[in-house]
């Protein structure tokens, strides 16, 4: 997660830090006061209505629930720590569901909407690409050279061992890679556990929904789990940073590699942020359809692994104006922003299983890969980083607990319980670069293991 990926996050570090502890006041920009009572509203006029009542009404439904449960989640204290806004978004409606008081009309809209719209592909493809081209190519070129070299190192070493646990304990390797150490690394939910649910069905057969599920808790274990492992390393940093050469950084990754200087962000007006937003929305839209030309013409690879190879090349060769950067940017924002509580409430009306969810977490087969994953992760991450001159607890942060926490509200929390929020840009290099390349070895291992 870089400094732009959110709004709260182009603050300093010492704002980032009082936002994270400090009452918001606000949902979506709206006064509390206001929003809570006009979304319990727009959700009473939609369950006394009746069914496939469009887009509009679906968009009110989800964007009501996840600013909500988003801002209660992110509003408790040590709750918010471990992305508690995000769990809230991702269990509270599908415990509606399975307790049966969400009404059958909220449930109808939003599937039908999810399963019509392509809402998935239009928040994953505004994400990667944002997020890619959005990137200061100068950090994505030097930094990201230095840190690719942990990432690629983790997610093999990661992939194999797990692996090779689900083919020693009877579960398989492609469930082991595909189902838990797949999923961890990702990247998230929205940028990670949908598209590599619409691997598996690509591969297997089935619904990309009926894949969520099994690949949600591995997501939100995970989470808590490195945030656990940050606080850990931050400890063992103060006690022990003197034991050997280059072990604790104090929030440097490595000599010679800095962080863009903070500016401050340019003063828009309404009219020219609306175009420049709309234009980032044509380019991502633009771009996805070459990936989906692509994944036509070559099935062997996923449209958004193609999206992902695309932005990167037009990223590092292509000149582009700054205007272009700045608007797949500021379109970025505003997904991440809007979309993604309300993707995160849509996925879990329409395809989270309490039941399965209960299964996989009372699993300890599956909760110990889980924990496995996150562990090797980080311990490959500082290993390798250090030997290629990194700090061994910053490269495990960044490269190891980057790759395995929530995407960008997890990059915030990892960062706070280490005490390294400078680092934000480099854990952005592992949940969007690392991410991409974690969807791109799943894609291309499919065939095989699937």
């Amino acid at each position: 997660m870089t400094s732009r990926e959110v709004k709260e996050d182009s603050a300093p570090a010492e704002q980032v830090q009082e936002s994270a502890t400090s009452f918001d006041r606000t949902i979506m920009g709206l006064p509390v006061l206001a929003f809570i009572p006009m979304a319990i509203i727009a959700l009473i006029a939609v369950s006394l209505t009746s069914e496939g009542t469009g887009m509009t009404a679906a968009f009110a439904v989800v964007i009501s629930l996840g600013g909500i449960l988003m801002w209660v989640g992110n509003s408790i204290p040590y709750f918010k720590v471990i992305g508690g806004g995000v769990i809230l978004c991702i269990l509270v409606p599908a415990i509606f569901k399975y307790v049966g008081v969400m009404p059958g009309s909220i449930e109808g809209l939003v599937a039908s909407f999810y399963d019509t719209s392509g809402f998935g592909e239009f928040v994953v493809a505004a994400l990667i690409t944002g997020s890619i081209l959005g990137m200061p190519r100068s950090l994505l070129i030097k930094a990201g050279a230095r840190i690719l070299i942990p990432i690629i190192v983790t997610i093999a070493v990661c992939f194999t061992v797990i692996g090779l646990i689900g083919q020693v304990t009877g579960v398989g390797a492609g469930y082991a890679i595909f189902f838990v150490a797949g999923p961890v690394l990702g990247g998230g939910v929205a940028a990670g556990a949908i598209p590599i649910s619409e691997i598996i069905a690509q591969n297997s057969g089935g619904s990309a929904a009926e894949y969520l599920t099994s690949l949600v808790p591995a997501v939100a274990v995970a989470n808590i789990i490195c945030i656990i492992v940050a606080a850990v390393l931050n400890n063992a940093g103060k006690r022990h940073g003197h034991r050997f050469k280059a072990f604790n950084g104090k929030g440097v990754l490595a000599q010679g590699v800095r962080l863009p200087e903070a500016t401050a962000e340019k003063l828009q007006s309404p009219t020219a942020a609306v175009k420049l937003a709309a234009m980032g929305f044509f380019i991502a839209g633009a771009l996805f359809t070459v990936s989906n030309l692509l994944s036509d013409l070559f099935p062997v690879l996923h449209a958004y692994v193609f999206l992902i190879v695309i932005c990167a090349l037009a990223k590092i060769f292509v000149p582009m104006p700054q205007y272009v950067e700045e608007s797949v940017d500021l379109w970025y924002v505003f997904v991440a922003n809007a979309m993604i509580p309300a993707i995160l409430v849509a996925i879990s009306v329409i395809a989270i299983n309490i039941d399965e969810v209960l299964s996989l977490v009372s699993d300890p087969g599956y909760m110990a890969m889980t924990l496995l994953t996150v562990v090797i992760a980080a311990l490959v991450a500082g290993f390798v980083g250090w030997l290629v001159k990194l700090y061994w607890i910053e490269s495990a942060i960044s490269a190891g607990l980057g790759l395995a926490d929530f995407g960008s509200s997890g990059d915030l929390a990892v960062l706070q319980a280490s005490q390294r929020l400078n680092l934000l840009p480099f854990l952005s290099i592992s949940s969007r670069i690392g991410g991409g390349l974690v969807l791109v070895a799943l894609s291309a291992l499919a065939p095989y293991l699937l």
